[in-house]
């Protein structure tokens, strides 16, 4: 049975994931690369990567507690190695989360 709190963690530790991935991508390496910063990337890439480590630590957490496909999985997964990934898993999120809102208000009744 899926955990609402997990889902609502993964989808901040995705949204974090990616939009520090945006910035890595589209801020950092140009600074870097055309203006000769590097310590841009190392500082950006840096954040990126723990929180990368908290999005994958999120995902296992969350699907550790049931409820996902394979293909869900897969889908969340791959996002977030693509810019933009993040948007794509964002109604998939929503709806895990609004599924385990309403599984755990169907118990509480009981």
């Amino acid at each position: 049975m899926p955990d609402r709190t997990l889902i609502r963690r993964l989808r901040l530790a995705s949204l974090l994931e990616g939009f520090s991935l945006l910035l890595l991508v589209f801020v950092a390496v140009p600074a870097k690369h055309l203006f000769g910063h590097p310590m841009a990337v190392r500082i950006i890439g840096s954040v990126h990567g723990l929180f990368f480590l908290f999005f994958v630590w999120s995902l296992v957490a969350a699907v550790s507690a049931g409820g996902w496909s394979r293909a869900e999985v897969l889908r969340v997964f791959v996002g977030a190695f693509i810019p933009f990934g993040v948007f794509l898993n964002t109604s998939l999120l929503k709806q895990k989360e609004m599924v385990a809102s309403l599984s755990e208000r169907g118990e509480g009744s009981s």
